[in-house]
């Protein structure tokens, strides 16, 4: 089958992948809030300043390139300011050093949302792949992500080479009233 004609060609063609700007954090405030909406883990809501806190928070990240990186899904061709199409997806990922022990350089996926009209298209994959380069031209010697226990999800790391090495146990602190 020749390329230009493959099945789902003309979906990648569509979106690019870019690296987040500091001027994105709004957009990705916005994903991020859709993504807890639909995945938060237990004990986890967006509550009522969620987004304007995560705004801050991406800003702070994006301004330190060399420990945190984002990609974006935006429309090809693109729009320069970013305004007029709202990201269609992000990854969000961190590298830091352990401290003690080896591997001691680690990569870290804190945040990955496509949004449900683009899925099963190949796109968060390639934002996946876009994340992992950077991991590479980082050094990294180990990739993490902590993930829902679910069996799809679980499943699905799996696929990708993750193992399970420990367990993240959460409880609301007992002095709190919900």
């Amino acid at each position: 089958m020749d390329p230009e004609s493959s099945p789902g060609r003309e979906d990648r063609e569509e979106l690019r992948v870019v690296e987040a700007q500091v001027r994105d954090a709004p957009a990705l405030a916005i994903l991020w809030e859709k993504l807890m909406l639909e995945e938060s883990p237990p004990h986890f809501r967006v509550g009522e300043d969620g987004v304007s806190r995560a705004e801050s928070a991406f800003r702070r990240m994006l301004t330190q390139p060399g420990s945190y990186r984002g990609y974006l899904l935006v429309p090809d061709p693109p729009d320069p300011d970013r305004r007029l199409s709202p990201p269609a997806g992000f990854i969000l990922g961190s590298v830091y050093e352990r401290l003690y022990g080896t591997p001691s350089r680690a990569g870290n996926i804190m945040h990955w949302y496509v949004a449900p009209e683009v899925r099963r298209k190949g796109q968060g994959e390639r934002l996946y792949q876009a994340l992992l380069q950077w991991f590479r031209e980082a050094n990294v010697e180990t990739v993490e992500v902590m993930a829902r226990t679910e069996v799809p999800r679980l499943s699905a790391w799996r696929r990708r080479g993750f193992s399970e090495v420990l367990s993240l146990l959460v409880m609301p602190a007992p002095w709190r009233q919900e």
